[in-house]
C-alpha cells in the first residue's frame, strides 16, 4: 500500500500549492470565530499544526499570540520562513510531537489538515498528541471534511448537487481506501486521499483521545448538529482537555 501521508504532503509541495497557500495571511471567518469563542486571550502560547505556508501562524502572531508552528512540507515551510522570518516554524510530524506534556494553551489544526494523515491510527495518534501537549482545561480547534454534508450542501432539492455527488462517487470507483472513509480529491496540486467521514466519527475520535466537551460548527456558523451533518461539507470542531 502506498504511503498516503507522504503522497498528500508531496501534493502540498507542488508549485500550484505553494502559490495557492501563500495568497493570504489571514484567518478565515469561521477560524476567526472559533478562535474568538474558544482560545484564551493573547499572548497565550499556541501550537499551529499543519501550518503550511504560515497563513494561520502569521495571523495568530499578529493578534498577539505566541505561536509555534509545524508542518511536514519542506516547500511550504520555506515559504512560511520567507514570509515571516522571525516566527517559529519547525518541520515535524503532527502525530509525533517533540514537545513536553502540557506545553500549550491552545492547539489549532486548520483547513482540514488532519484529514491528510493516514492510516486512521495516525490520525488518532495526532489527536492524542494534541491532548498530551495541551494544558488542562485548554482547547483544540480543528476541521474535517464531511462527505454527507458535501452531498447535500445545496439542500435536498438541489439537483446539481446530486450530479456533483455522482461524479465524485464515480471518482472513488478505483479507490480501495474509500471503505476507510479516505476519499480521492483532485485540485491544481494533484490527487489527495483525505478523510471524509460524518462528524460523529471525528467526535468519537476526539473523545477516545481524552477530550471531554466537544462542539461542532459549520462554516456558516451553523450550530445545529443535524444541519451540520447534512449540509456542511467542512465541519469545524473544538474540544477541551479536562481540568
Amino acid at each position: 500500500m502506498r504511503d498516503v501521508t507522504t503522497a498528500n504532503v508531496s501534493t502540498y509541495g507542488s508549485t500550484w500549492s505553494v502559490d495557492e497557500y501563500t495568497r493570504s495571511q489571514t484567518l478565515t471567518p469561521w477560524e476567526a470565530a472559533l478562535v474568538a469563542e474558544c482560545f484564551p486571550p493573547a499572548p497565550a502560547r499556541i501550537l499551529d499544526l499543519g501550518c503550511g505556508a504560515g497563513r494561520t501562524t502569521i495571523a495568530l502572531s499578529a493578534a498577539g499570540y505566541t505561536v509555534v508552528a509545524i508542518d511536514l512540507s519542506t516547500q511550504l515551510l520555506a515559504e512560511a520562513r520567507r514570509l515571516a522570518p522571525t516566527l517559529d516554524f519547525r518541520e515535524m510530524d503532527a502525530s509525533a510531537l517533540a514537545f513536553p506534556d502540557r506545553s500549550f494553551d491552545a492547539v489549532l489544526f486548520s483547513y482540514n489538515g488532519l484529514d491528510c494523515l493516514y492510516p486512521l491510527a495516525s490520525r488518532e495518534r495526532c489527536l492524542r498528541e494534541a491532548h498530551r501537549v495541551l494544558k488542562p482545561g485548554c482547547p483544540f480547534v480543528m476541521s474535517s471534511h464531511n462527505l454527507i454534508g458535501a452531498t447535500f450542501s445545496g439542500g435536498f432539492l438541489y439537483l446539481q448537487g446530486y450530479v456533483n455527488a455522482a461524479r465524485f462517487l464515480w471518482r472513488q470507483r478505483r479507490n480501495a481506501m474509500a471503505r476507510e472513509w479516505y476519499m480521492s480529491y483532485e485540485d491544481g496540486g494533484g490527487e489527495q486521499l483525505l478523510y471524509s467521514a460524518p462528524p460523529s466519527r471525528t467526535v468519537a475520535q476526539l473523545q477516545r483521545a481524552g477530550f471531554g466537551r466537544v462542539i461542532t460548527r459549520g462554516r456558516t456558523g451553523e450550530r445545529d448538529a443535524a444541519r451540520v451533518l447534512w449540509h456542511e461539507s467542512h465541519v469545524q470542531f473544538a474540544a477541551w482537555k479536562g481540568a
